[in-house]
């Protein structure tokens, strides 16, 4: 039940590791968490410094008149702040990218069996370890049935083994 799951899994992800591990997506996740950061870094200053600009002007300006000292960061606060989004969104899209690489590798080192003796990958027919032949199944001597290692008795017929 659990292999045929398991096959599954590892040939759904195949291409999933190919394309999140490619130099492709390696190099598209560095731009674009450089230019996310960049952004974000750029937008989200020029925010606290419309506000702080703002700000300082109304508290010594006591008439608090409109003037370009408090209209200017006024007016450059909403695109500041956009600028800045769009930088963590772009940054957010980078990121994706490394977690899903990320991801798939761990997804392949746990769902890939290995022989518990020498851990070399084996595929789910062996019965035998291909590199230290250790024994990976137990073939039932009644009917033929393929069982796990551990198991004392035939999940087919229930003959012991």
């Amino acid at each position: 039940m659990f292999n045929g799951l398991r096959n599954e899994i590892v040939e759904l992800n195949k291409d999933v590791n190919n394309v999140a591990n490619s130099k492709k997506a390696k190099k598209l996740r560095k731009k674009l968490v450089t230019i996310g950061l960049i952004l974000g870094i750029l937008g989200f200053g020029g925010v606290l410094t419309c506000f702080t600009l703002f700000v300082v002007n109304g508290i010594y300006n006591d008439s608090f008149e409109p003037g370009l000292g408090i209209i200017i960061p006024f007016i450059l606060f909403v695109p500041c702040g956009a600028i800045g989004g769009i930088g963590m969104m772009i940054f957010h899209m980078g990121l994706s990218i490394v977690i899903t690489g990320y991801t798939s590798n761990l997804i392949n080192e746990t769902v890939t069996m290995k022989c518990p003796e020498c851990g070399d990958p084996i595929s789910p027919n062996e019965m035998f370890c291909t590199k230290c032949g250790h024994k990976l199944r137990n073939q039932c001597s009644k009917c033929g049935f393929i069982n796990e290692p551990e198991d004392k008795f035939c999940a087919k017929c229930g003959n012991e083994l």
